[in-house]
């Protein structure tokens, strides 16, 4: 493949790049979702631990390719060009990409793992692609010397990356390295906008032949070493496979779903159109969670990464993953569903189908006022499906909040003073919130043991059990007050004077211990700055002004709260211990990422464990290290509470492949 000459080239190739990773990305998804997934579906119990494990696999490695997509566009800004989200609709015609890069929408069966595996292969490897992907024989050769931009040939996708970094090199040896790399690097997805290990901004030719070198290896692997790389990964996958189609030769991993479904088409040869009710209506709202999620991106660049700005990304950047969890809700409902009667025994998926007029809207006040109202409509359709699909329920009020939050933009931006709209801000007013979602129903606190409340002369001792982790700060710091192993009464709290109470109580991270001092009425007060702790191996523990459902009724402290995150807790939110048991690992140290300081540190931070889903922390708050280390100052976060997130203690969807079981609000 000849290097780029001029810049423009050099962009078509990053263009090009971008399509592919967007566009496997899709695939990888597309085959995940249709992964069978309980014993139900006909498999035996070694192979449900098995395809789970797949299936996790997969979409950790489409979770690459989107980082892949972000630093090809990264790429391109710093070249002064712009992101690049659009690609044609599937299956991908023939001439798009060059004749081996096959791209189609197709269950996870034995072909499509050979192709995703000849897809990703480097170009020293014995591989051939699949029989089922059929090829036209055709090579896209272009002139050298040309202004034009054009589409040059390549046969591995490691051999586009190669030739952008020799790109890379031509253009930095003619023009110089700052005449190349002027775009701005605000614009850039950055490490604080997302939680993508390997995401970086760009502005030198060692940081771009840096990220090229991330991608290839990632991909196909180093010449020295594949294990870790995309094509080792999807080897595995393929051993095991063989393994247990051997031992069982009846074994199917995946259900039955189209092969290149589509919404509608004048050209059906080799498709199926999806036309069966509820399968219908659930993939137009699919699609149309996956048209926002790219619009939504691009209205990310045109925001700078400025401390100014710094909510504003942070905002817009969770609506990008929220809309990620509707997608993957919505793929798998769809895969269980018929899709047409033409096609008996043929279930639907996910088409992630883009219209003609995405990403088209000119101005920021007329891309705010239109995607508030595309959420709207959006909030409106998802709440009827819910009806007959509850786990989508946990999305409708997400998608309110949000045509809440880009009509605001709209105003402040028009400056229209008659708009009753708070300032454009991704931390919409707790008590919206609240009205929005609903107070805590009885059923909520239903499972409570009631807490123990002993008053003595000076003060009144409250214990809750079920929200206990054990610290033992209580029985090590007043062995007096809090007898352990005793049984019937064993607390005494004229034992020790309020204040040596107090002391005990604000110690206890999980909010399990609470004093109230009888003669004045003192009890503990909110923080001057909301915090959650990471711990190491365990839970995260909380020290703020909490608003949470789950709370129980009565006088637990409402400042503290120890949370699971290791997935095992028997109760749910809180941690009850199982970390230990369950031998959890996650680091009490994650990296720290850049981030402004918080205009407002304190205030009430609204605490919402989601169905079957993560923590949604919404308020100010400065995330922390065990060892007290700021990692992160947030208005809005999801957690991880399944236990088995890529990137923890932050959520990255995980939860939906693993098929996370919890209550939530």
């Amino acid at each position: 493949m000849t290097p780029a000459r001029h810049r423009s080239q050099l962009l078509m190739m990053l263009s090009e790049a971008a399509e592919i990773e967007h566009c496997l990305m899709c695939c990888y998804l597309y085959a995940a979702f249709s992964i069978k997934q309980s014993e139900a579906e006909g498999l035996t119990a070694a192979e449900v631990e098995a395809v789970r494990r797949w299936r996790l696999e997969v979409v950790r490695i489409a979770t690459d390719e989107m980082l892949h997509l972000a630093l090809a566009n990264n790429l391109s800004i710093a070249l002064g060009g712009r992101p690049h989200l659009r690609r044609f609709n599937f299956p991908i015609s023939p001439g798009l990409f060059p004749a081996d890069v096959v791209v189609e929408l197709s269950p996870f069966d034995e072909g499509t793992l050979d192709h995703f595996i000849y897809l990703e292969r480097p170009r020293d490897a014995a591989e051939h692609d699949a029989t089922h992907f059929e090829k036209l024989s055709y090579r896209r050769q272009g002139a050298d010397g040309r202004l034009m931009p054009f589409a040059d040939d390549y046969a591995t996708v490691g051999e586009l990356y190669v030739s952008i970094a020799q790109s890379l090199r031509v253009l930095v040896e003619t023009l110089g390295e700052k005449a190349v790399f002027v775009g701005c690097r605000d614009s850039q997805l950055a490490p604080q906008d997302f939680s993508l290990p390997g995401l970086r901004t760009i502005r030198t030719l060692d940081e771009a032949l840096g990220a090229v070198d991330f991608i290839v290896q990632q991909g196909e692997g180093s010449p020295q070493s594949k294990a870790g790389s995309h094509f080792s990964r999807f080897c595995q996958i393929r051993q095991e496979w063989l393994a247990l189609k051997a031992a069982r030769p009846e074994f199917v991993p995946h259900r039955p779903v189209a092969r290149n479904p589509v919404m509608r088409s004048p050209i059906l040869a080799g498709r199926i159109q999806i036309v069966d009710e509820p399968a219908i209506s659930l993939l137009d709202a699919g699609n149309v969670c996956y048209e926002l999620m790219l619009h939504v991106l691009a209205a990310l660049a045109e925001v700078a990464a400025s401390p100014e700005q710094a909510q504003l990304r942070r905002g817009i950047g969770e609506q990008t993953l929220c809309l990620m969890h509707a997608v993957a809700d919505i793929g798998g409902l769809l895969t269980r569903l018929p899709a047409n009667p033409k096609h008996p025994g043929v279930h639907a998926g996910l088409t992630f189908t883009v219209s003609r007029t995405e990403l088209t809207f000119l101005t920021p006040a007329t891309d705010s006022f239109a995607l508030g109202e595309r959420y709207q409509a959006l909030g409106e359709r998802l709440a009827q499906l819910a009806q007959a699909n509850p786990e989508l329920t946990r999305h409708v009020a997400q998608m309110h909040r949000y045509a809440r939050f880009w009509s605001q933009r709209h105003a402040s931006l028009i400056g229209d003073e008659t708009e009753d709209a708070a300032p454009p801000s991704p931390a919409i007013p707790l008590a919206t919130l609240s009205a929005t979602r609903g107070p805590a129903t009885p059923a909520a606190a239903a499972g409570f043991k009631a807490a123990e409340i002993v008053t003595g002369r000076e003060a009144v001792l409250v214990f809750d059990s079920r929200r206990c982790i054990h610290s033992r700060h209580c029985v090590l710091d007043e062995p007096e007050v809090f007898i352990a192993n005793k049984p019937g009464d064993w607390l005494y709290p004229d034992a020790a004077t309020p204040e040596r109470l107090a002391r005990v109580a604000f110690n206890c991270p999980s909010g399990a211990v609470s004093v109230r001092d009888r003669k004045d009425g003192v009890a503990e007060t909110a923080p001057a700055v909301n915090v959650a702790r990471v711990r190491e191996n365990g839970p995260l523990a909380f020290h703020a002004e909490i608003d949470m459902p789950a709370y129980p009724p009565g006088d637990a402290s409402p400042f503290r709260a120890t949370l699971c995150r290791c997935g095992q807790s028997r109760n749910k939110p809180f941690c009850d211990g199982s970390h230990g048991p369950a031998k959890f690992t996650a680091s009490g140290e994650p990296e720290t990422r850049e981030s402004a300081p918080l205009t407002v540190r304190n205030g009430p931070l609204r605490v919402e464990p989601l169905r079957n889903g993560p923590l949604e922390v919404t308020g100010n708050l400065e995330l922390c290290a065990g060892t007290g280390r700021t990692v992160d100052r947030l208005n809005t976060v999801r957690f991880c509470r399944c236990g088995q997130s890529h990137n923890k203690p932050f959520c990255d969807n995980t939860h939906t492949v693993v098929e996370f079981q919890a209550d939530g609000v």
